[in-house]
């Protein structure tokens, strides 16, 4: 979990910006350093977008191992 969090927090906001500008081109809003800075400034605002690109992976890991840990019980059980 503590990987997932860390990926989200440092990693993910930079392909995001990545993927962004080549798909859609230059960010408007300057370069990546201004991308993170404003993505940082929407976590403190408590924005929705930026919470959820937060969360994304803690939730879907969470979720996956909820459907694991009933998909598959365990023999013993």
């Amino acid at each position: 979990m503590v990987a997932a969090a860390l990926f989200a927090a440092l990693v993910l906001p930079v392909l995001v910006y990545y993927t962004g500008t080549a798909t859609l081109g230059a960010y408007s809003g300057g370069g990546l350093a201004q991308f993170l800075g404003q993505f940082w400034a929407d976590v403190l605002r408590l924005k929705l977008n930026a919470w959820i690109l937060l969360l994304g992976p803690v939730v879907l890991i969470t979720v996956w191992r909820i459907v694991v840990a009933y998909a598959w019980p365990s023999a013993g059980r």
